[in-house]
């Protein structure tokens, strides 16, 4: 079935948008941890049988976005700052009038945006991207604002995003090496150099480097990737433009097509698609991974080999992960946590192609991962424009004390044995007010019906909370807590996921009678799926005694009757009356049983009295000999 149809005024056709990933599919898409926002095909982008490379921006003066695609006919400017509505403002056409190539490449420096092609004769386009705010009836047909004739055809160019040149490769001159234009005055570009010395340049990346190799800490550093014969890398030192020199050659096994690559944040590793290798040697889809931490000797580490054969074409790195376009298998997002040891782990996909994973020249030509808002744009050759939204997955564990069973290490699940546990997270009709997409989440009696070790507890809520001001919480969701302490998602296998960017937050989990707690210190929350333990003190905790240590294990303080962030026993508003209260308010042996607030220690039954009651453990929690004192939950 077709995704959701919107209609939006601004939009000149209709555009699939907003399906999440459900159970391995987002409408007919093979996904995992990635929602589909929107897909405009190329009649939406107005342009003619098939689009090719794309970048973004993101407007500094109202942070709007924008995706960039380059097709047959020209290049669209998208708005996709409502991601589930883009709208298309415009189009620049060609060059040349009547083009009709396969391959434009589009990049972006600043405000700017560059265009180069294989069309001969097309030189470099450039675009001031301003233009873009000042269009009150989209879409309409955008001039370009200069152009650079020097080098007629190119395969694709960079654009430095730290200084004022752009490199075009693959081009009819200059043996088909490095061409370095000064845009200083983006109206005026300039030849400025040219590096012939290794011949043709498939596609290259230009760092102001700030890796391990002193010796060039600074310098400009363009890593150039070469198809021929050999097939090779070459890393080439551009700081002087009339004086660009070889620092050192990568060559490798099972060469067929050396396409494209990009660094690690940390300068330290290269990584590396070949375009030729899945379909000559039938492997899996294969990312290579070299050690550039001496650019004089580059070291091979390893590689990633994927489960499907699909050609890889277009990876960036952000945010510790690698973003690979992968033609037929789509956008696949990869966990380089282990890059130093070779190793890579899928952590989440978009297949945009589902008809195979074939080693073909179909499906996601490129990627854009830079987005502050967290979503990515995907070029499809034949499909057009896809809008994704990657989901953040986390794995957390923590004991609240009141069920917490020191000997056997696990809580009891006596709300769940009697039938208590509802269906519907219970914090929004307690007047938790959710942040973001949190609120409303419902489980399953299937998931309720599970015994053993990941029977559930109850609900809980698990808070990210601002790095800088952890007393702001960016976003929340209600889970469900297991025995053995596991935090899960309301199918009770699966990580509590978030639909934020990806950053580092201060982590919080909150229950509804007990104290809640948070990391002391922010943690990266990522689309590869992160574990932080609450329980054994390996995440610091925010304040003092945070937690209740019994055993081995620091539990959640139990006991917080009316959920005002305090145990109190006596006095105004304290813990203590609601219990006694509700069994009926004059006879202590009273009980009653529900799934009530008053239940401190979770067993189905509120007493204030004898073995098991639920009016001491608050006592006992505020020092056990003075009932005037207080417990403060340390949250800020």
């Amino acid at each position: 079935m077709r995704p959701i149809i919107l209609l939006t005024s601004l939009l000149p056709a209709l555009c699939w948008a907003q399906t999440p990933c459900v159970n391995g599919m987002a409408g007919t898409y093979p996904c995992s941890n990635v929602d589909l926002m929107a897909h405009m095909d190329i009649a939406m982008l107005g342009g003619q049988v098939n689009t090719a490379d794309l970048w973004g921006w993101t407007d500094p003066l109202n942070g709007k976005e924008y995706a960039i695609i380059g097709m047959r006919n020209g290049t669209a400017f998208i708005d996709i700052t409502n991601a589930a509505a883009p709208v298309r403002i415009g189009n620049l056409p060609s060059h040349i009038t009547g083009s009709n190539t396969l391959w434009r490449d589009v990049d972006v420096s600043g405000n700017w945006c560059y265009v180069g092609s294989e069309t001969a004769g097309h030189g470099l386009q450039v675009f001031d991207l301003t233009r873009l705010r000042n269009v009150t009836a989209p879409p309409v047909t955008f001039t370009e604002d200069a152009h650079y004739p020097g080098f007629g055809n190119s395969h694709t160019i960079f654009a430095d995003k730290a200084g004022p040149y752009v490199y075009a490769v693959g081009t009819g001159v200059n043996s088909g090496g490095l061409n370095a234009i000064d845009v200083s005055d983006p109206l005026a570009p300039v030849l400025a150099g040219t590096y012939t010395q290794d011949g043709y340049i498939h596609e290259n990346v230009v760092y102001h480097y700030a890796g391990p190799d002193l010796d060039h800490v600074g310098q400009e550093i363009s890593f150039n990737f070469h198809s021929g014969t050999p097939d090779k890398i070459t890393i080439v030192n551009v700081t002087d433009k009339s004086d660009m020199t070889r620092i050192s050659t990568i060559t490798y096994t099972g060469a067929r097509i050396a396409h494209q690559g990009w660094l690690t944040e940390d300068h330290r590793y290269l990584l590396m698609n070949d375009e030729g290798d899945e379909s000559f040697y039938a492997h899996g889809t294969r990312t290579r991974i070299f050690d550039v931490s001496d650019l004089e000797a580059p070291v091979y580490v390893g590689a990633y080999t994927g489960p499907v054969n699909s050609v890889d074409h277009n990876l960036y790195t952000h945010n510790g992960l690698v973003y690979e376009a992968n033609y037929t298998s789509g956008l696949r997002i990869l966990d380089a946590a282990g890059v130093a040891s070779g190793t890579l782990v899928q952590s989440a996909y978009f297949d945009n192609y589902p008809s195979n994973n074939n080693a073909t020249y179909d499906g996601a030509w490129g990627n854009y991962p830079y987005f502050a808002s967290g979503n990515v744009i995907i070029s499809d050759y034949a499909g057009g424009l896809f809008i994704v939204r990657p989901r953040l997955s986390l794995r957390v564990r923590a004991m609240l004390e009141g069920p917490f069973d020191g000997t056997a290490g696990l809580m009891h699940d006596s709300l769940r044995v009697q039938g208590l546990i509802p269906l519907t997270e219970p914090y929004t009709a307690l007047g938790y007010v959710h942040v973001g997409e949190g609120g409303g989440e419902t489980t399953t009696n299937t998931v309720l019906a599970v015994a053993g070790a990941n029977a559930v507890v109850d609900w809980v809520v698990v808070e990210l909370r601002d790095a800088l001001d952890p007393s702001i919480v960016s976003a929340s969701r209600a889970a469900l807590i297991q025995r053995d302490g596991d935090v899960v998602a309301v199918d009770g296998v699966s990580p509590v996921s978030f639909s934020e960017p990806v950053a580092d937050h201060h982590l919080a989990i909150r229950h509804r009678n007990h104290l809640g707690i948070m990391s002391a210190t922010p943690l990266r929350i990522s689309i590869a799926e992160r574990n932080y333990d609450l329980t054994d003190g390996s995440v610091p905790l925010f304040g003092n005694q945070a937690t209740k240590t019994i055993g081995t294990a620091q539990c959640l303080w139990s006991g917080n009757v009316v959920r005002d962030g305090q145990l109190l026993y006596t006095g105004a508003g304290n813990d203590r009356d609601p219990i006694l209260q509700a069994i009926g308010g004059v006879v202590p042996t009273n009980s009653i049983t529900g799934y009530r607030m008053e239940d401190t220690n979770l067993d189905g039954v509120v007493k204030y009295t004898g073995g098991d009651n639920d009016r001491d453990p608050i006592l006992q929690n505020i020092g056990g000999t003075v009932p005037t004192n207080t417990r403060l939950q340390q949250l800020p």
